[in-house]
């Protein structure tokens, strides 16, 4: 899929650690938005896709020393300043960091071009800085990259269903909750958004309504896989 970018007034810096910028003068650049296999994704202006880390704390990066090498903290460059969901924590080297929606930013060593989002899923602990409403992450088990909700529960797809119509309602929803839609909320990418019989909205992928299953307790479990021959797990792209 050729990448597509959506330019937007935001003041950000390249940051890389592998290349990062010593002019110490006030720097403006446009954040972009790009279109990715996963849907939009925020990245650098060089092209690099964005991520984030479950286990930074209270909007403070946990990344540090060999972490840091294979995930280049996003740095600000001097004079920058907090924007929109864009703002910034002091590292332990007094470097700034830029944070989204409080959450500190990095790009990933082994993405080479545009468009690339290898780090998404990697070790289940980091993300791609999403810039749509897409509430779907991803958990590697097995080899297989497994589609979650945003608490890493799995999601399945009914084979009842047809595209842009789910057959799931009343007991069947009580035991396979829809992965329902946030008011004002925007699909790209794979995603689309489903209208159900009683009035809510339901995510689907490639047309296909998705589902969590009530006995999964704990992200990575997939009991819900093959169940009466009708239920499957939804894999990434």
């Amino acid at each position: 899929m050729k990448p597509t970018t959506v330019l937007l007034p935001i003041v950000l810096a390249s940051g890389l650690a592998a290349c990062a910028s010593t002019d110490t003068k006030k720097t403006t650049l446009p954040a972009d938005k790009q279109q990715t296999e996963q849907g939009v994704v925020w990245r650098t202006p060089e092209g690099m896709t964005l991520y984030t880390f479950a286990k930074d704390t209270e909007g403070q990066s946990n990344c540090y020393g060999p972490c840091a090498e294979k995930w280049p903290p996003y740095i600000a460059a001097d004079g920058a300043k907090p924007q929109g969901a864009f703002d910034l924590t002091t590292r332990e080297d007094g470097s700034r960091q830029w944070r989204l929606a409080g959450q500190p930013l990095y790009t990933w060593f082994k993405d080479q071009r545009a468009g690339d989002t290898s780090g998404h899923g990697v070790k289940n602990i980091w993300f791609s800085a999403r810039a749509d409403d897409v509430p779907v992450k991803v958990y590697s088990k097995d080899g297989v990259r497994i589609l979650t909700d945003e608490r890493q529960f799995s999601l399945y797809t009914f084979a009842k269903d047809q595209p842009g119509q789910s057959n799931c309602y009343q007991k069947c929803a009580k035991l396979w909750p829809p992965l329902t839609v946030a008011e004002g909320a925007v699909a790209s990418g794979p995603y689309s958004i489903v209208a159900r019989k009683d009035g809510t909205q339901q995510w689907a992928l490639n047309g296909l309504p998705l589902y969590t299953w009530v006995k999964d307790t704990q992200p990575g479990d997939i009991s819900g896989d093959g169940v009466k021959g009708l239920w499957n797990l939804a894999v990434q792209p």
